[in-house]
């Protein structure tokens, strides 16, 4: 009797072990994931490569990871891999070796785009989508660590929309499955054999896998890869502003802290202050959300806003226009002749080159959680550089009887959002 139960308990186990092994989705995926070497860097130029995940041999140059988006032979990568590379190869995993040529990249999210010289029909990967997946799900990466090619490892998403504080899209998908310097640029699948995400980042202090990984969901994945394959070049849109998380009438909203483009803005009939409860008839998800929403638009396409301001509700449409690497508002005034000082023990703040050295704790400011170590970012939603332009704003506010609205990031990096009351104050101050 405990015999037979014994051969059960094998059997069963052997089953279990059957079922959950990766060896059918390795199978199905590994033709599409590719090896890419590039020549050796010089060592004046490869201080942005030798910090990543990419794995440098002596003998071999640089080593990444990639995967083939279509059977035309158009490979996704880091940027990082090919940075600087006179020379791209690229070897499938069935040892076949091809030159590559770069199409494009995308600075910001760090990818690029090789095409296989050649005219054969590639096997090649298929996109999920990435917003199904939940924290907890297994996934595998395959790639080079160390340069030893076709190497698989699997683990589970730990954490989903991570910001590494890197860029405005940060939306890392963290997993602990290992990864080491070879692994940038190489694919995570989901246990159907889709791809998910790129893998990008390690989290580690000696440049080996830690169990903190991460990866460039493939729903941002895709249209940066439409776009290098159609134009050899990313461009991303926006609106005009910057925004920050808020609540309003307990639903999660996005208020307007500064109108980076106010000829844009004008257009639009947005202010600073301006709340967003909704586009287009949709809730408001997330800064995030809202930021992929209008990077991938066009400028004609129009976007209706459910906005609030000053306790009223308006429909706006909004249009879009390309972002631009120098695109921001310096505001020099000129003719204001303001004594410096005269307004700033009103507002109980001490600032030096746009930083917050002191604040009052009878102060406006200092209830409001303004705090010595933060950063003023922009004062009446335009961008503040120099401690002259508070005087205009302050001025400003005043003659028009409205607040002072200033963004600003505490010590973490985190933005917020305040506005004082101000009053006018004639005396000299000490």
């Amino acid at each position: 009797m405990f015999r037979r139960v014994l051969i059960c308990l094998m059997l069963c186990a052997f089953q279990v072990e059957a079922k959950y092994s990766f060896a059918p989705v390795v199978k199905k995926v590994m033709p599409s994931v590719v090896s890419i070497m590039t020549e050796a860097a010089k060592d004046t130029d490869g201080a942005d490569v030798q910090n990543s995940l990419t794995f440098f041999d002596v003998n071999r140059g640089f080593i990444g990871s990639g995967f083939i988006a279509d059977n035309e032979g158009y490979v996704l990568t880091n940027r990082h891999v090919i940075s600087k590379a006179k020379d791209i190869f690229i070897t499938t995993s069935d040892g076949q070796k091809y030159k590559g040529v770069l199409v494009g990249f995308d600075d910001v999210l760090d990818v690029a785009l090789l095409k296989m010289e050649s005219d054969e029909n590639m096997a090649a990967a298929v996109f999920a989508d990435s917003d199904l997946l939940e924290v907890g799900d297994f996934i595998i990466a395959i790639g080079n660590p160390f340069g030893l090619k076709n190497s698989v490892t699997s683990g589970i998403v730990s954490a989903k929309g991570r910001d590494m504080n890197e860029t405005l899209f940060d939306d890392y998908i963290q997993t602990d499955a290992p990864m080491n310097p070879g692994n940038s640029g190489g694919p995570m699948f989901n246990l159907k054999g889709e791809v998910v995400g790129l893998n990008t980042l390690i989290y580690s202090e000696q440049g080996n896998s830690l169990g903190v990984g991460f990866a460039i969901p493939s729903n941002q994945l895709k249209p940066i890869y439409e776009a290098l394959k159609n134009t050899g070049k990313v461009v991303r849109h926006t609106i005009g502003v910057d925004l920050k998380e808020t609540v309003y009438n307990g639903n999660k909203a996005l208020m307007v802290i500064t109108l980076i483009d106010e000829n844009l803005c004008a257009q639009n009939d947005l202010r600073v202050g301006d709340i967003i409860t909704s586009v287009n008839g949709a809730a408001v998800r997330s800064y995030k959300q809202f930021q992929e929403q209008t990077a991938w638009t066009t400028p004609d396409d129009v976007f209706v806003l459910e906005i609030w301001r000053d306790g009223e509700k308006s429909e706006k449409q909004v249009k879009t226009q390309a972002i631009q690497s120098n695109m921001k508002n310096v505001i020099i005034p000129s003719g204001h002749k303001i004594k410096s000082g005269i307004y700033y023990k009103k507002l109980g703040l001490t600032i030096n080159q746009g930083k917050i050295s002191d604040v009052d704790e009878k102060s406006e400011a200092f209830m409001k959680g303004i705090k010595a170590g933060d950063e003023i970012k922009a004062i009446n939603g335009r961008a503040f550089f120099v401690a002259d332009d508070l005087n205009f704003y302050i001025q400003e506010s005043l003659d028009e009887h409205e607040t002072l609205k200033i963004g600003l990031k505490d010590s973490d990096g985190n933005p917020y959002f305040v506005e004082l009351t101000l009053q006018e104050n004639t005396n000299e101050p000490n």
